[in-house]
């Protein structure tokens, strides 16, 4: 009885733990990414192609949060031992930027919202392709009839979106977009695979990933420096609001009048919330499985879609909804199952 006790004791405290860590990293994921759809609508319906400024804020900020934990700040500041060859993030960091610019700059090109999200919840196909011919993996038949399931929504969602769009101009900014967005997937396939080997050999060091994989993109937003440009002086040119009659800030102001740019304060929200987001997202890595991550990642998602429609009005027809449900159910089918490791790879 006594053994019995204890071990229900322990089995208590356990859960509580893991209950513990669970809950904050949840929240962040959801109140984080939900809250930078939000802010990212906002942006890209008053200047829809202000994707550069928007990553290039999200860099450059979630880097400043992580200069004192790995950067000794002195008369000559230097890097902090690394736990990661810094080879190694070179190599994620080229992958993640080209996701971050390519998820943004589609947006500039006639591509909504719910079919960003739909499509940035495709990734499992190019994940299997990946890991078939780099990986060696090996898929069951259900895990692939899952896959299919997914392909066939995004292709209704497409169809469905672009279906509507008889001007020239627009139908090729939505095949420019689309073409952004699918190459946005295969980039992402490889970073997860590269990233999965890296974690497998040197162990899950979040916090180092989510800095280096920031701090190491900055220079190449050098090649964007005039689009920037162009995009600080769109939100400038916005209208101004007063910081006073916000929530919370009015109290701090008192009676001071400071305003803004309205565009400014959503690309505050936009950048804290990102920070938020990928703090989460990089925390959930190093606790769980690739897999539990993904279903986490596509409820997320499917909410973010859910806000998108309800707040924006955004249109969604019945071939996307459609397409939106083969996606998501796609996407958990796939979770039942796991994929095995004919011959080892490793994606060096």
């Amino acid at each position: 009885m006594g053994a019995s006790n204890a071990q229900t004791t322990t089995s208590t405290a356990t859960a509580a733990i893991l209950l513990s860590e669970w809950i904050p990293v949840i929240g962040l994921i959801f109140g984080g990414c939900c809250s930078n759809v939000f802010a990212l609508e906002s942006l890209v319906r008053e200047v829809p192609k202000c994707g550069n400024l928007i990553t290039f804020g999200q860099f450059a900020f979630i880097t400043l949060v992580g200069l004192p934990s790995h950067v000794h700040l002195g008369w000559v500041p230097r890097l902090k031992p690394r736990r990661v060859p810094i080879q190694r993030w070179m190599v994620m960091v080229t992958l993640y930027f080209c996701v971050s610019v390519l998820n943004n700059l589609a947006l500039g090109y006639n591509i909504s919202i719910p079919l960003h999200i739909v499509f940035r919840s495709s990734g499992l196909i190019a994940n299997m392709v990946c890991g078939y011919f780099v990986m060696n993996k090996r898929y069951p038949r259900m895990q692939a009839l899952a896959v299919v399931m997914v392909t066939i929504g995004v292709v209704m969602a497409t169809l469905s979106s672009v279906h509507g769009t008889h001007e020239h101009g627009l139908m090729r900014d939505s095949v420019i977009g689309i073409g952004l967005l699918s190459l946005g997937v295969v980039f992402a396939a490889l970073l997860g695979l590269y990233q999965e080997q890296t974690y497998l050999k040197y162990g899950k060091h979040w916090r180092e990933g989510l800095f280096y994989n920031h701090m190491l993109a900055l220079p190449m937003f050098l090649f964007f420096y005039k689009d920037i440009g162009h995009q600080i002086q769109a939100l400038s040119q916005s209208q101004s609001v007063n910081l006073g009659e916000l929530p919370l800030v009015g109290a701090l102001l008192g009676e001071n009048k400071i305003s803004v740019p309205y565009l400014w304060i959503s690309l505050l929200v936009n950048v804290l919330s990102q920070w938020a987001c990928a703090s989460g997202v990089h925390q959930m890595t190093s606790m769980s499985s690739s897999l539990t991550l993904n279903v986490v990642l596509n409820l997320r998602k499917l909410v973010s879609l859910v806000i998108s429609v309800l707040l924006f009005q955004n249109p969604v027809t019945p071939g996307m909804m459609a397409g939106c449900m083969l996606v998501f159910a796609g996407t958990f089918a796939y979770s039942k199952f796991r994929p095995v490791v004919a011959v080892s790879k490793k994606l060096e």
